[in-house]
């Protein structure tokens, strides 16, 4: 009799665990296009994110620091996640895609320049103007006469380069050598002439951190742990080549090495070796 009660309790606990389990099964619809709710508070991880702050930083704890300015080229398979995909899916964007969205739509992003030192500001509406391009097509007889507009639009595949604005510090308090991003530009062909090329605009980095650390990158390792912009970039997961050191003469790296481009890869590769023995030199055991 006490065996029979036994089971009978059992199998009661049993369909309570059972009703439970289905009281908090997952609501799964055809938007998620997946196994987790893309929405609500078991929604994906990266869409709730936060910028994780810079730590705080003495003037004086920084014993030593240089400025780069580097070139990303997108050509390159290691940043293709910086230049895929074209066209928007439904769960990721194109670098360019998500900066162009934080600007023009979403308003998040203001801190954006003509040049790189951040002393010419940009409105939302000129970005627009420098994004799409009206031609006028005139009437060969009566060049007065516009016959109709072609638009023109600069997307992700005009994007050729990244160039971005970074600080190396050695910080002495915490005994590291540490690179800070200051200024990302897109540099673009131009639509009308696609053997020139130009940095479409810059912008400060720390503003546009909130919007890349909301938009993930491709994997091609794990789909399930993709890396957003944000920590693409402080992770340095990218390959890129020095176009300039800060000097005496404000000048490039193609300013004083002129022979060849071969030239200037191993000088901005001299730049790179000197910076890591720097590093080790200040080690001592």
């Amino acid at each position: 009799m006490n065996r029979l009660i036994s089971s009978h309790k059992w199998i009661l606990s049993l369909a309570f665990i059972g009703f439970g389990l289905a009281a908090h099964a997952q609501a799964l619809t055809p938007e998620d296009d997946g196994i987790v709710p893309r929405e609500g508070d078991l929604g994906l991880h990266y869409q709730n994110s936060r910028v994780i702050p810079y730590p705080f930083l003495r003037q004086d704890d920084i014993f030593w620091s240089t400025r780069h300015w580097e070139r990303i080229d997108v050509r390159e398979k290691i940043n293709h996640p910086l230049y895929y995909p074209i066209q928007p899916l439904p769960d990721r964007k194109s670098l360019f895609s998500a900066l162009i969205d934080g600007i023009v739509e979403e308003g998040q992003i203001t801190e954006v320049f003509r040049d790189d030192k951040f002393t010419l500001p940009l409105s939302p509406s000129e970005i627009e103007q420098s994004v799409f391009k009206i031609n006028a097509i005139t009437d060969p007889d009566n060049p007065m006469d516009t016959l109709t507009t072609d638009t023109l639009q600069i997307k992700s595949n005009s994007v050729v380069y990244w160039q971005i604005k970074s600080d190396w510090y050695f910080d002495k308090q915490r005994g590291e050598m540490k690179n800070r991003i200051i200024g990302i530009a897109p540099v673009v062909r131009d639509l009308e002439n696609e053997s020139v090329t130009y940095p479409l605009f810059w912008i400060w980095f720390p503003d546009a951190r909130q919007v890349l650390a909301t938009h993930v990158a491709y994997n091609p390792y794990n789909n399930q742990q993709r890396l957003t912009f944000d920590q693409i970039f402080h992770l340095r997961m990218f390959n890129s080549v020095i176009y300039k050191e800060d000097n005496t003469y404000d000048r490039t790296v193609a300013d004083y090495k002129r022979a060849s481009a071969m030239d200037q890869l191993l000088e901005a590769q001299r730049i790179k070796e000197r910076l890591r023995n720097y590093e080790h030199d200040l080690w001592e055991f």
